[in-house]
């Protein structure tokens, strides 16, 4: 655009140097060597162009505000102006060189000017000074006088066009400045509106971020409060029954803290997601709100501002899962029994004293023997008195006797003596063989009772010995059973204990892999804090202790009714016994048949 002017400029000067010409002598004559060039020739059109009164012709020193940045630059575009007016003055600089530009191309005409007017001023001079010689001598006073008025008279006119050229330039840069002032004006207002829609839309932006990020916030809140309460009530169930750890508040209020902890970490986090977004949408926003001196408004490029935008960052998801656990109920109950008999000491000893028996079978063994004895002394007794009358019958008879007479000769005192002596011998001889047979029936009867009598006590002593015999063999099969179902007792609650041990082991291990689910889905998989995860080991230690408390119970249950039901047991064997010692029945009866003293037959 300079080069266009500049040439357009020559060309004038140009043409205005082919048209220079001096009128005639007569000319000069006529108006008494008065002659001036024409008016025309101090008439200096200055060349306005009218794109200096649009935005376009300054779109290279007047940009849009705010300028994007090279890639790579911190910010997108330029910063914001803490003052308008800075940034105004700004701007008032940049169009005050562009006039200062514009002032120097359209001074740029002014040498040329006033280099034809000096060739045409030295031609009229020239010319002057020729044709006045006719009139005077170019030595006089007067010729110089007349010389210098004309050159100086040519002065005042070049200094008139010279001041003329100056106000036109002067002219146009007052409408370019006027110009100037119209978009700086409407710049300003243009950065003034945009100002306080930029204020508008960060203070909406803000707004919105601080909702977003409160509603954020209030939920991790509310998650915290519910899983906090769900944590507390659970830990409330499982202690339900039994004394909290002394710390176990303390871990409560340390878990507590750490989730409001964590809450804060996240909602720091999440913070600084929506400032990097909110300070992305403002710087967007910002740069993409532009103030345009093309038009001299401001105008928002959407097309732009959408490839660009960014969008409010979502909360993260915050779901959460919440695992129960109850109570460890496992118990173990025993089923009491009723009517269970019991005995004394004396009732489940069971005896039975054989030798009292033996001892009283002896007695009477011995009284027996002492009665047949005393019978055997009577009835040998009476065989003595037997013997003593029959011996005193015979006796007499004997000494009555005489020997018969043999031819009618009378026996003398001698041979009576003799025979009576024989038959003496024989009555004796008889008395003592009826007494030996006597006595061999005493003392056969005597062996034959007596044979009764150790029969009796063999048969007596074999019955009680016999009766001993099943009592023991009754005390031993009780013996037998008692000692079977006590082991059967001992190993049924061994077997039931051990069923037990493996149904509460079972029920602990997978209580425990609940609760360590809780507690993992409560508290983490490796919580920071001591109290918390002692938390784990204490409940644990609580269910082992439930574990051996139901053992205890169990143990307890079997202590208390173990020995009852080994006494119903044995209350119910009975060996008893109701033997009375056997009495012989002994009839000593001996008919005492005494010979007769008839059947002594005398021998002679």
């Amino acid at each position: 655009m300079m080069k266009f002017v500049a040439v357009f400029l020559a060309c004038i000067v140009a043409a205005q140097a082919a048209t220079n010409s001096c009128p005639s002598y007569d000319y000069w004559c006529s108006h008494n060597f008065h002659v001036l060039p024409a008016r025309s020739y101090y008439c200096y059109t200055v060349p306005f162009s009218q794109s200096w009164c649009t935005s376009q012709y300054y779109a290279d020193c007047l940009l849009e505000f705010p300028q994007l940045n090279i890639p790579g630059a911190e910010e997108t575009c330029e910063a914001e102006k803490a003052n308008v007016e800075d940034c105004i003055g700004g701007y008032e600089t940049k169009l005050s060189g562009a006039r200062d530009t514009i002032r120097d191309e359209l001074n740029e005409g002014l040498a040329p000017f006033e280099s034809d007017i000096d060739d045409l001023h030295l031609t009229y001079l020239n010319t002057f000074m020729l044709y006045l010689k006719n009139c005077y001598d170019e030595n006089s006073t007067e010729y110089t006088t007349k010389v210098d008025d004309y050159e100086a008279e040519l002065l005042a006119v070049k200094t008139q066009a010279v001041a003329d050229f100056n106000t036109a330039v002067a002219a146009a840069i007052t409408r370019i400045e006027t110009f100037h002032g119209q978009i700086i004006a409407q710049f300003r207002s243009c950065l003034t509106s945009r100002t306080s829609r930029l204020n508008s839309y960060n203070l909406k932006l803000d707004e919105r971020a601080t909702c977003i990020v409160t509603q954020y916030r209030e939920r991790l809140e509310a998650i915290v409060t519910k899983k906090v309460d769900f944590v507390k009530c659970v830990f409330d169930r499982l202690y339900a029954d039994k004394t909290k750890e002394a710390e176990h508040d303390n871990a409560m209020t340390n878990y507590e803290s750490e989730l409001t902890t964590q809450v804060n970490a996240d909602v720091a986090t999440f913070q600084g997601e929506v400032d990097t977004a909110v300070a992305a949408l403002k710087e967007s926003y910002r740069c993409n709100y532009k103030c345009y001196f093309q038009t001299g408004c401001y105008g928002f490029s959407r097309r732009s501002y959408t490839r660009s935008c960014i969008s409010f960052p979502s909360p993260p998801k915050t779901s959460y899962k919440l695992v129960g656990v109850g109570q460890f109920k496992a118990d173990w109950n025993g089923c009491a029994y009723n009517c269970l008999r019991t005995c004394t000491v004396e009732e489940k000893t069971c005896t039975f004293n054989d030798q009292t028996h033996i001892d009283e079978i002896g007695t009477k063994v011995t009284g027996y023997k002492s009665d047949l004895a005393d019978k055997v002394v009577e009835w040998q007794g009476q065989v003595t008195a037997w013997e003593a009358t029959a011996t005193e019958s015979l006796t007499a008879t004997v000494q009555c006797m005489i020997p018969k007479t043999y031819c009618g000769v009378a026996p003398t005192e001698a041979e009576i003596e003799a025979y009576q002596a024989s038959a003496q011998t024989q009555a004796t001889n008889w008395i003592a063989a009826k007494k030996t047979e006597l006595l061999a029936q005493i003392t056969a009867l005597e062996t034959r009772i007596t044979g009764q009598i150790d029969s009796w006590k063999i048969r007596a002593e074999a019955y009680i010995t016999k009766v001993k015999a099943q009592f023991d063999c009754c005390v031993t099969n009780k013996n037998a059973k008692i000692l079977s179902y006590t082991t059967s007792l001992e190993e049924k609650r061994v077997a039931q204990r051990a069923a037990l041990v493996t149904r509460l082991n079972d029920l602990a291990t997978q209580h425990k892999c609940q609760f360590d689910q809780f507690y993992l889905c409560a508290f983490g998989e490796a919580p920071v804090d001591t109290l918390i995860q002692d938390l784990q080991t204490l409940y644990h230690g609580c269910v082992d202790i439930k574990v051996d408390d139901v053992l205890a119970k169990f143990d307890a249950f079997w202590t208390e009714w173990q020995p009852q039901l080994e006494e119903h047991y044995t209350c119910g064997f009975k060996c008893t016994t109701k033997v009375t010692t056997p009495c012989l029945n002994l009839s000593y009866k001996w008919n005492f048949c005494a010979p007769s003293l008839s059947s002594c037959r005398f021998y002679c």
